[in-house]
């Protein structure tokens, strides 16, 4: 039986997409994408189940700043691609700063990453055609998006993915609230006047961040996918990803 979480020593959101439910008759296919947490601290025993996974590529969205601080560990004398698409939407730093504060309560921080979700839609499709472009440079051979907390930008990327290969937004949103299963404790990086319900507000995978950006993507490019095509991608591309992503249920 294919597992969906690939278990690290220093990475606790590493998983696999396959296996979702992709149109009438399809299924994601297993050991084709993979998304993941920061790999900064990834044990000698995970570099080595890295190799077994035998990656074409990686697609990391953190900022330069980010990958500065935590460099991922990569096994040594690797061939594989990678991509740094790094963004964060506008004012991610300054409610970071005011959580650090304790200034935003939960209400207010919720209302802040909702509006983080809508800019994923409306602003940066741009920053995954790259990874889209290395699936299909691919071939077949798997590819790992990742971030800090791989809940974000990669969830946004991958929810993406999934709609590409057919899934409804019902399987998009299960996929990405997995998170909530596998997350580090983060509260040691704020101090005491932050609530906790605010903490909780800003790293748990809740359905309505996702829903915002799904809800927004289609409103601006339809049901169907159109927002591929904004993408710059043509019919045969499209419909190629779709064989790459998919396989018979």
């Amino acid at each position: 039986m294919e597992r969906r979480l690939i278990e690290l020593e220093g990475a606790v959101n590493f998983r696999d997409i396959g296996g979702y439910r992709a149109g009438a008759h399809g299924r994601t296919r297993w050991r084709r994408v993979y998304r993941s947490d920061s790999l900064a601290e990834l044990t000698p025993a995970d570099l080595q189940r890295l190799r077994e996974l035998d990656l074409y590529g990686i697609s990391d969205f953190r900022l330069p700043s980010e990958r500065a601080k935590k460099p991922d560990r990569l096994p040594e004398g690797h061939a594989m691609r990678l991509l740094t698409p790094g963004f964060i939407p506008r004012g991610t730093e300054d409610m970071l700063r005011e959580v650090s504060m304790g200034r935003l309560d939960a209400a207010a921080i919720r209302a802040e990453v909702t509006r983080h979700y809508r800019l994923f839609a409306a602003e940066h499709l741009g920053e995954y055609v790259s990874t889209f472009r290395m699936i299909l440079e691919a071939g077949g051979r798997p590819v790992l998006l990742h971030c800090t907390s791989g809940k974000d930008r990669t969830g946004f990327g991958v929810a993406l993915l999934m709609l590409a290969a057919g899934c409804d937004e019902a399987t998009v949103a299960e996929d990405y609230l997995m998170t909530n299963s596998h997350r580090r404790d983060i509260a040691f990086m704020f101090n005491g006047a932050v609530d906790p319900a605010a903490i909780e507000m800003l790293t748990a995978a809740h359905p309505e961040y996702i829903a915002t950006a799904l809800a927004v993507l289609r409103q601006t490019h339809g049901a169907s996918d159109d927002w591929l095509q904004a993408m710059g991608f043509n019919a045969e591309e499209r419909a190629r990803l779709r064989v790459l992503l998919t396989e018979p249920a």
